[in-house]
């Protein structure tokens, strides 16, 4: 059975040959997907340059007319369809010969014919497409199966009326829901995404070991350490005349000593830990070190003497009242903390000690004594806001330090209170009982060192609240 692309015979297709050509040329999207380049075998005037024997039965004139469409069709198709599309549609054009002259030359004018209605069409329904395309297709389930109703509307009208028809499926193409984070990584898997990773490890928040970084450090390479005072001493010299037996003097050698002591700590790791993590070994040692030098300040601050355990310099001290004597002649009216700590610098520079002076103090009673202001003009006492380590009350230094209570301060002369490092900090790792077969490894950190003041130097140091300061030179 031959197949037909148009039936010539019906008026139908005279009608609307322009349209349904139109249709074929730029599809359902107008965009001529799926379409080749086609080029006929004929030049480029109205002329046909093959034969068709199927027209050999019609009269000239109709044959001729004939060829011309087809031509004017094949020229207008040219690079829009493919070249079995063209033939489909020309090879249909032969039974056109039938048809009376009249039409014939009506369907072949430039002007009136198939062409220009075929150009005409084509070019407006590929307007209609692009402000289509422009205003973006509707996608939802609505537009979907308003557009569908619409393409088959003939096929909807016919199954109404009660003609069997033939109804395309309605396939819906269902719209995704918004993505979002939530939805496209819902575990939240840091994984997943552009990921950073700082370097190293933000390290417990801890006081600084400021005590430590402002005494007097020195070495030594033994465990004992002695040193020999002169004491007991006796007489005095005195001017004589001659013939007068010289005064006697005398004294006594005492000699002291201190005991290195240890201050260790220790952390067991499985060596898988070690293998997996970088750096972890470093890290447990950062971690040894740093609680060492931590109870070794606050030790060295206020810890009490024992056989293991060195003096804090808070245990050294006296207090203000120690010192009576020598600041009795110290009174003054209102006094506050600034004057309670000059009168604590004088009265530690009134005995036989000499040297610098350092106080410490809570960072708070710093801000208070910053922010005094005078009574009366409302100036403050000191110039404003100064740092610490511009701060001084009569060339002593005052340095914050949280370790000492509000209220209170620890002052005096850091070059008697002795530090001699006999061993300094270090890490050991090795094994202990059945550690071996279980894959545990322990490390220890350990410090020795000696701290001593020699007990000529009674007085070096003095500790006391603010308070009982003022109370005591409040004129």
């Amino acid at each position: 059975m031959k197949k037909t692309f148009f039936n010539p015979a019906d008026r139908h297709f005279r009608q609307h040959l322009p349209e349904m050509v139109s249709r074929r040329i730029f599809g359902s999207s107008g965009d001529g997907r799926g379409s080749a380049s086609y080029r006929s075998g004929g030049g480029d005037d109205d002329t046909d340059d093959d034969d068709d024997d199927d027209l050999d039965d019609a009269p000239k004139e109709q044959r001729q007319l004939l060829r011309m469409i087809q031509k004017r069709v094949t020229k207008q198709l040219r690079g829009a369809a493919t070249a079995k599309e063209v033939k489909d549609i020309v090879d249909g054009m032969k039974d056109l010969k039938d048809l009376p002259v009249a039409e014939l030359r009506e369907l072949a004018d430039k002007d009136k014919g198939v062409t220009k209605q075929l150009v005409e069409q084509g070019l407006e329904i590929k307007r209609l497409q692009e402000r289509v395309q422009e205003r973006g297709e509707d996608m939802s389930i609505r537009g979907q199966i308003k557009s569908w109703m619409e393409a088959n509307k003939e096929e909807i009208a016919a199954i109404k009326a009660g003609t069997r028809r033939e109804l395309k499926p309605m396939e819906l193409r269902v719209v995704a829901s918004p993505m979002h984070v939530s939805t496209v990584n819902p575990t939240g898997s840091p994984y997943i995404g552009r990921v950073e990773v700082e370097s190293g490890i933000n390290d417990i928040l801890r006081y600084p070991n400021t005590f430590w970084d402002y005494i007097t450090k020195g070495r030594t390479g033994a465990s004992t350490y002695v040193w020999v005072n002169k004491t007991n001493l006796q007489g005095a010299a005195a001017f004589i005349g001659p013939g007068v037996a010289k005064p006697p003097i005398s004294f006594e050698f005492v000699a002291e000593n201190s005991v290195a002591k240890k201050v260790a700590d220790s952390a067991k790791a499985g060596t898988e830990l070690l293998e997996d993590i970088d750096g972890m070994t470093t890290f447990i040692e950062q971690e040894l070190r740093a609680a060492v030098m931590l109870k070794v300040n606050e030790t060295l601050m206020t810890g009490v003497a024992s056989s293991t355990s060195p003096a804090g310099i808070k245990t050294l001290s006296q207090t203000f009242a120690f010192y009576t004597t020598a600041a009795a002649g110290i009174n003054v009216t209102n006094p506050n903390y600034m004057d309670a700590l000059r009168a604590v610098v004088a009265a530690l520079r009134s005995g036989k000690l000499t040297g610098e002076i350092t106080i410490f103090i809570n960072p708070i009673d710093s801000a208070n004594m910053d922010m005094a202001k005078a009574t009366t003009s409302g100036l403050y006492l000191l110039p404003p806001f100064t740092s610490q380590n511009n701060k001084n009350v009569s060339g002593a230094t005052v340095v914050e330090d949280p370790l000492v209570p509000v209220g209170f301060f620890q002052a005096g002369f850091l070059q008697y209170y002795r530090i001699l490092i006999y061993k300094d900090f270090v890490s050991t790792w090795g094994w202990e009982n059945d550690d071996f077969t279980k894959n545990l490894v322990t490390a220890v950190g350990e410090m020795r060192l000696h701290q001593f003041v020699n007990s000529i130097h009674t007085g070096a140091f003095m500790y006391d609240s603010f308070a009982n300061v003022i109370t005591a030179i409040t004129a």
